[in-house]
């Protein structure tokens, strides 16, 4: 009796522990996650290591594969919230980038498009260190906090991004009269190792100074905006709202980062109230010093206003100094900044900058290169640098940067190599060209600053926005239009001439939600079609295979395909597998 009892007891334990583990089975096919959930606002980056999210649909297990860096970068790089929470993030498998077989983009989370310089030079005030390694992640986000520490402005408030503390010299007293931020455009680590011996002046600033190896910029895309607007806040753009060139509204549409126009139309439309949802260094230093401080930036375009932050759209604050290129002029949009008209006066132009680089040669007849450089958008060409400088030594003299006690902010955009690099490619010659200019440009700087601000008196900052893509390793140039193609094939049933897609950028695909409910679909179904999307979907029907691809056909073109709502779980997935 007792023996038949322990046999069914027995029988009872097995059966409950089977019904466990078939449960157990059910929930981690279901895409739930074993373990305790995450409270509303945890940190997912935090949660505990044994739980783990095993997803079910097939867009998510294949995301989940991607680095765990690669989707903090991603994350950090998403404006959460509202529609944008259904439009799908993209993460083409590197080298594949959207664009063509000449012009390739850099929007992306990958190693090489986030390395960048991060160059501190100042006798004053920086420890000459050569390469200085950090045992802690740095991006460019750390600059604003930095400069604040630097600049005793204790009232810079506590953001994502930290001090670097470790270039300066110890006790260096007083602040510097002047923090000039060059920004090399472009010019990430790979494309200056690309062209080794085209930047000594850099090389020079590095061993009297210290960079800080392995910086990187720090989100996803890897793109002007959202860049610039990093090393001026402290934060990334799930936080300061710039997140690309084009971005969800807040009440839906899509929009520039600086303009209600979604490309980059320049200075006449410039509003920084419509993304930029942070103040800047640039801001609240300004308004601590009653408008004091002197606050300036010049560039190519509008998407590197971020660099600056709001000028007089801020109670209480003045019109900071923007100069955008116009042709072979400089203007500003003078509702929120000032533009200082000597710059448009007579001899102030390009001319003398575009005519040494005609003669370089040893031929005056307006070429470069091959190049007509009447023709050429004046941004791409070994001119624009000198130009800048000429510029900027010009706005920094009238106007006494660095002339007092208080600390003044001067940033520039070298956009050269980022324009060369999407025209001709890092891997021309052209590019050599550019990334020399800008070279000189950097050296011609530094001695103007040795020499009318004083050696010591000034803290001289270098890094880019972004490196790039180069040809020759094989890349798969992803082509949009194909693919919203061939996703309205797959899911658009309704013959109205409106797609389910409303537009594309090289990191993302904005959902047309009206026409997914009227199809009955959803984010989730188009990441699945994505994710599986391979390179010979990819060619038009008809299309010619282009040669070396006859072999690669069945290749998939993403690492990860997911609606802006899944990134949580895309991070606790990667975090889990980074940690098992």
């Amino acid at each position: 009796m007792k023996r038949g009892l322990l046999y069914a007891i027995a029988l009872l334990i097995v059966a409950g522990v089977a019904v466990g583990i078939v449960w157990r089975i059910q929930q981690m096919a279901s895409g739930v996650t074993v373990g305790a959930s995450p409270g509303p606002g945890q940190d997912l980056n935090n949660r505990d290591e044994a739980t783990v999210f095993i997803p079910k649909q097939a867009y998510l297990k294949d995301a989940c594969e991607i680095p765990h860096e690669w989707a903090v970068r991603v994350v950090r790089g998403w404006v959460t919230g509202g529609p944008r929470d259904l439009d799908i993030a993209v993460v083409p498998h590197p080298p594949n980038y959207m664009g063509s077989f000449v012009n390739t983009s850099h929007s992306a989370p990958y190693d090489y498009v986030q390395e960048v310089p991060l160059v501190f030079y100042g006798p004053g005030f920086v420890e000459p260190q050569g390469n200085v390694k950090l045992d802690r992640e740095i991006t460019i986000a750390d600059l604003a906090p930095t400069y604040a520490r630097l600049m005793d402005f204790d009232d810079f408030p506590k953001r994502a991004a930290h001090p670097i503390p470790e270039v300066f010299k110890e006790g260096a007293k007083p602040p510097p009269q002047l923090i000039f931020t060059a920004v090399v455009d472009g010019g990430g680590w790979n494309d200056l190792e690309q062209w080794p011996d085209a930047w000594p002046n850099l090389k020079r600033l590095i061993a009297e100074g210290a960079n800080v190896s392995d910086a990187i910029v720090g989100s996803s895309p890897s793109i002007t905006p959202a860049t610039h607007t990093n090393l001026s806040t402290g934060t990334f753009p799930k936080t300061h709202g710039v997140s690309a060139i084009a971005v969800r509204a807040r009440n839906g549409r899509i929009v520039g980062a600086f303009s209600e126009d979604d490309g980059n139309p320049g200075y006449s439309v410039m509003d920084p109230t419509l993304n930029l949802r942070v103040t800047t260094l640039a801001d609240l230093w300004d308004l601590s010093v009653d408008n004091k401080a002197e606050i300036g930036m010049l560039a190519a375009g509008n998407l590197q206003i971020g660099m600056v932050g709001h000028g007089q759209a801020i109670k209480g604050a003045d019109k900071d100094i923007v100069a955008i290129r116009k042709g072979k002029r400089w203007k500003t949009k003078r509702l929120y900044y000032e533009g200082p008209g000597y710059l448009n006066g007579e001899g102030n132009g390009p001319g003398p900058f575009i005519d040494a680089v005609d003669r370089a040669d040893g031929k005056a007849d307006l070429k470069w290169m091959g190049h007509d450089l009447e023709g050429e958008a004046i941004d791409a060409t070994p001119a624009f640098a000198g130009w800048e400088n000429a510029t900027i030594q010009r706005i920094l003299e009238k106007e006494n940067f660095g002339g007092d006690g208080i600390t003044d902010l001067f940033y520039v955009n070298y956009k050269a190599p980022d324009k060369a690099g999407h025209k001709w490619n890092m891997i021309a010659p052209e590019q050599r060209d550019v990334l020399e200019s800008v070279d000189d440009a950097l050296g011609n700087m530094v001695q103007w600053l040795d020499d009318n601000v004083g050696p010591n008196n000034y803290l001289f900052v270098v890094t880019a926005d972004h490196g790039q893509t180069p040809l020759e390793v094989g890349g798969w140039p992803v082509l949009r239009n194909e693919i919203v193609a061939d996703i309205d094939r797959r899911f658009d049933k309704i013959d109205n001439g409106v797609s389910i897609i409303e537009r594309t950028s090289a990191s993302s695909f904005f959902s047309n939600i009206d026409e997914m409910e009227a199809n009955d679909v959803t984010p989730e179904d188009v990441s699945s079609f994505m994710s599986r999307y391979r390179i010979g979907d990819n060619i038009p029907d008809g299309g010619q295979i282009p040669k070396g691809y006859e072999d690669r056909l069945n290749e998939r073109i993403f690492d990860a395909v997911l609606p802006g709502r899944k990134l949580p779980k895309l991070l606790a997935c990667t975090r889990a597998a980074a940690n098992s």
